[in-house]
């Protein structure tokens, strides 16, 4: 089969079901984490040129990362490409294989993905291949407990530092605004909700073009705040979910309506900080998930 000699813009191919495949010779599932983040990066980088998904899915992007002992593949959801991707890697000899959907890696996918019959074709391949484990990371998320098992890495910086460079961005250093601000959103919410934050003002970086927190000035860069708790999630119109009841719309200036009831306290918490807040309901494990997949650390902000 032909190699696709250009890396494929996958932030285009979001919505064509591509998936990730990467196997490791070894059982070394940092290998697979630390090749996951690197394709992860790659697929966030470029928004602006578009491909033709058919020149992506129908011929294989494949290279070597980690001096050749980890490998990895971009292909269709369709059959057979995920089986045929999967039967390389058991011909090889592997013992690990790791199938994740590319969009769980996205910031904003544009609609939820249909993938439902993947995990049977997942299962077929496991009964096929008993001396391969096969490693699923995708809807309908019945597999948890795989999930945490395949992402155990450890961010090094504690919570504490984190909170801390994370007022010093996003509330100029003050501590008593910050006490203010979290005093207002924790006022407004059910009481088991659990808040933190994530993005730039965490990492002091834009995930995407890596410029520094307020590049563009004071106030320039937003707030991206995750609540977590079954009823704040229940805000979010059925409509607003990227995942059903894991991961929804943020809701924001360009998306008021996707939480109505909470926009106005979103307004409100803006004008405390003076930039933009963004909202977002998330299932922890999958906030773990999301920030071990994109190597991005976040913190809670009510520990």
């Amino acid at each position: 089969m032909q190699m696709e000699k250009a890396a494929p813009n996958l932030y285009n191919l979001r919505d064509t079901g591509a998936v990730l495949v990467v196997w490791s010779p070894n059982d070394a599932l940092s290998q697979l984490r630390t090749s996951l983040r690197k394709l992860i990066q790659n697929a966030n980088t470029d928004e602006t040129q578009p491909n033709s998904p058919s020149s992506v899915i129908d011929a294989i992007l494949q290279q070597s990362l980690d001096g050749g002992t980890t490998r990895m593949r971009y292909c269709s959801s369709e059959p057979p490409a995920v089986e045929e991707a999967v039967e390389q890697a058991a011909m090889q000899g592997c013992n690990q294989v790791l199938v994740v959907p590319v969009v769980l890696a996205m910031e904003r996918p544009k609609g939820p993905i249909m993938l439902h019959d993947l995990p049977a074709r997942i299962a077929a391949l496991d009964a096929r291949f008993p001396n391969t484990e096969i490693l699923y990371l995708g809807p309908p998320f019945d597999r948890v407990r795989r999930i945490s098992t395949v992402l155990t890495g450890a961010h090094e910086e504690t919570q504490s530092a984190l909170l801390k460079s994370a007022i010093e961005r996003g509330f100029n250093g003050d501590w008593a605004l910050f006490a203010r601000f979290m005093e207002k959103l924790q006022s407004a919410l059910p009481v088991e909700t659990r808040v933190a934050l994530r993005g730039s003002a965490v990492t002091g970086e834009n995930y995407h073009t890596g410029e520094p927190f307020d590049a563009k000035g004071p106030g320039t860069s937003d707030l991206d705040l995750v609540l977590m708790g079954e009823q704040v999630m229940a805000e979010w119109k059925p409509e607003a979910f990227y995942f059903p009841n894991i991961n929804t719309m943020p809701l924001s200036d360009e998306t008021p309506d996707v939480a109505p009831r909470l926009n106005p306290l979103r307004v409100e918490l803006q004008q405390m900080v003076n930039r933009p807040v963004n909202i977002q309901a998330m299932q922890k494990w999958f906030l773990d998930m999301r920030s071990e997949l994109q190597g991005t650390p976040y913190v809670f902000l009510d520990a």
